[in-house]
């Protein structure tokens, strides 16, 4: 911004005064706003210099994680910082100078700080007139929450620190709110202390503030893009807080209903921020469908789970049924089982990329059986090494204990009871989680290889290897045949069964491996069917499939069918998927971009709610849509402002559409478009 000079001393001199002039009231507190922003500016640039990022070297947190919410809201922050202390002092009492002391020196710190914190936005609420908010800000600094507004500020806070001041791209989970709230909510409306609609209220500023967070832009497919915030200015520019709904709960809790419904009756569609996920169970209420389905329709940032396949699959890690109920979510759907669980490690294992290794491993194979002994030979060398390089690094971490504090650890259940971090013996269930890469490009590959090569033996399997070497160059027949092979997506039986044996074989695999055996410990091993965005990159290194797919093109996203074969609609690809063997997956995303002519009005609305209702008492795992046409994607692309408030799902996060790069916005176009049949 340039200013005459004539103006800047026009505007030196009106400082400290009332400019009577309108134009230059104006002109003055624009010029003012611009020197401010100018100001922070540098000092920004300032500390980029400093630090070479946007926080402190010594902040080691990476966020993507479940915090403790239920015993934070037990306890609250004094209780936590009374724990650390008391392990504390128990651990000097036997080596005053343990490493450990220190560790538990600082995380009693963190919560202090917290409390520093809450006090000063008392202050400042009370300075503004605020009575509420500065009341209930100022009792979480001193003690647990003893109200609804107390209890849902203590959450904001810590989120809101977290978010924005201590963690890049946080993706911090809320975890099941309407559970942890309920106690409050209840005490509250029986007192007469609180109605329904001022509960709502709060809840409504909640949303609003976490949609707040966001920046602009999209971090995945547009990273880097002219609108795009990016991870210095805003350290939660594009990391979703996911809050979790619903799900079956222990007999001994009473029934949330009303309070579930409450946050969805809640939640504006247009916001980004929170990702509201639901979990299905047969138990959910009519009302709590009727309001999500509508949710979902109208375009919210709403996903749902499946309990009648998540639950089962915690159980056969070894996890009891009443901890398994427990389980909750992160962004970009990745799985925690709180309160003393996290993340240790992720694997990204590209399926279609083993297949080709495997083909190559036997040109000469006689059957499809012979394929998938070569291929299970080649996933199970990449898995045992990413499970030997796990615990390799496990052991050196747990020997290095203390470990290197981290804020989160003082929201976590462990490693104030344990005196270290949580990834260096803190929590209790240290996990890794894999992921099945691009699965229904793996099982289209496969059924054409079965249709191709071992059923009409078009051509022999080595000269289909040779063809895919070529990226099909000059067999250009070949590949059309290929293409019209049976594909995941269709409910085509043959397929379907192909794809539930291939995908429980390499459960088998990783049941295997995970395993107690000769000089290795057990691994937690979480599965997940998941790409996020990563079929883009994957298809770029990738060369061309059995499927037909030309090399470099993308691979399939997440769980859904090969982009192009979803002609059946909506109910064959949820057949499909409801004949793969979902209860032993932690997480997965199923993308589906719906057609709004095909769900409109209450008939449509029930429509839809009748076919994932279906899909999840099927065992279903996951649903995440996009109501939204092709020709509303391309009106939007051409007149981005009469379209603001659009909004995608990406994977496990939304997106405003005229935010994204013009190829992120063709990549959403390029899904398939489903009706509602």
């Amino acid at each position: 911004m340039e200013t005459h000079p004539r103006v800047l001393e026009t505007l030196a001199d009106l400082r400290g005064k009332s400019p009577r002039s309108t134009a230059l009231q104006r002109l003055f507190l624009a010029h003012e706003a611009w020197r401010e922003c100018e100001a922070e500016e540098a000092s920004f640039r300032a500390i980029l210099a400093a630090w070479g990022a946007a926080v402190p070297p010594g902040f080691p947190d990476s966020g993507h994680e479940t915090f403790d919410w239920e015993g934070l809201l037990a306890d609250g922050l004094p209780g936590l910082i009374a724990r650390a202390e008391a392990t504390r002092a128990a651990v000097a009492a036997v080596d005053p100078v343990s490493p450990r002391v220190v560790f538990l020196e600082g995380m009693a710190g963190v919560g202090r700080a917290f409390q520093e914190y809450a006090r000063r936005s008392a202050a400042a609420a009370d300075a503004s007139g605020l009575a509420a908010p500065a009341a209930a800000a100022r009792a979480i600094a001193e003690r647990p929450p003893e109200t609804f507004h107390e209890a849902l500020q203590l959450v904001w806070t810590v989120g809101f620190v977290y978010c924005t001041m201590v963690c890049r791209n946080p993706t911090l989970g809320f975890g099941r709110l309407d559970q942890w709230l309920w106690p409050y909510y209840r005490r509250d409306l029986e007192a007469g202390r609180l109605s329904r609609e001022e509960a709502g209220a709060l809840i409504e500023d909640f949303h609003c503030r976490n949609n707040l967070l966001l920046g602009r832009g999209e971090h995945q497919m547009s990273a880097g893009g002219a609108s795009c915030t990016g991870w210095e200015r805003n350290l939660c520019y594009d990391a979703p807080q996911y809050l979790i709904l619903g799900g079956e709960r222990d007999p001994a809790r009473p029934d949330v209903t009303d309070l579930t419904d409450l946050f969805l009756e809640r939640l504006v569609p247009r916001f980004e921020n929170p990702v509201v996920v639901l979990r299905w169970w047969p138990g959910l209420s009519a009302s709590t469908w009727r309001l999500a389905t509508g949710l979902l329709r109208d375009g919210a940032s709403l996903m749902v789970y499946g309990d009648g396949a998540m639950i089962p699959a915690f159980e056969r890690l070894g996890f009891g049924r009443a901890q398994a109920r427990e389980y909750t979510l992160h962004g970009c759907n990745w799985p925690d089982l709180p309160p003393s669980q996290v993340s240790g490690r992720s694997h990204l294992h590209v399926l279609p990329r083993t297949l080709l290794e495997a083909l190559e491993a036997c040109p000469g194979a006689s059957s499809l059986d012979d394929v998938l002994a070569a291929f299970y030979a080649a996933y199970r060398r990449h898995l045992a090494a990413e499970l030997a390089a796990f615990r390799e690094w496990c052991a050196a971490a747990r020997a290095a204990a203390p470990g290197l504090l981290a804020v989160d650890d003082f929201f976590l259940r462990g490693p104030s009871e344990r005196g270290c971090d949580k990834r260096h013996g803190g929590v209790e269930h240290l996990t890794m989680v894999t992921t099945f890469g691009s699965v229904a490009t793996l099982i289209d590959s496969l059924a054409a290889i079965d249709e191709v090569v071992f059923r009409q033996r078009q051509v022999g399997l080595a000269a289909l290897l040779a063809a895919l070497r070529q990226d099909f160059a000059g067999a250009e027949p070949l590949r059309q045949h290929c293409r019209r092979a049976p594909k995941f997506g269709c409910h085509d039986a043959r397929v379907d069964a192909l794809g539930a044996r291939v995908l429980a074989a390499l459960h088998d695999i990783l049941d295997e491996l995970a395993a107690a055996g000769p000089g290795a410990e057990a691994v937690r091993l979480f599965r997940s069917l998941e790409t996020d965005t990563t079929h883009l990159s994957s298809g770029r290194q990738t060369g061309a499939t059995p499927d037909g797919r030309h090399a470099g093109e993308p691979l399939s996203e997440n769980s859904s069918p090969s982009r192009g074969v979803a002609g059946a609609g909506l109910t064959a690809i949820l057949q499909s998927l409801s004949s793969l063997p979902l209860d032993r997956c932690h997480s997965g995303a199923l993308n589906l971009r719906l057609s709004p002519s095909a769900f409109r009005g209450e008939r449509g609305r029930r429509a839809l709610a009748d076919a994932l209702w279906t899909y999840f008492e099927g065992g279903g795992l996951q649903a995440q849509l996009s109501m939204v046409d092709t020709a509303t994607l391309r009106a939007a692309q051409a007149c981005p402002e009469a379209h603001r408030d659009l909004m995608v799902r990406i994977t496990g996060y939304s997106a405003a559409f005229v935010d994204m790069t013009p190829a992120a916005q063709d990549e959403i176009i390029r899904r398939d478009e489903l009706a509602g049949h």
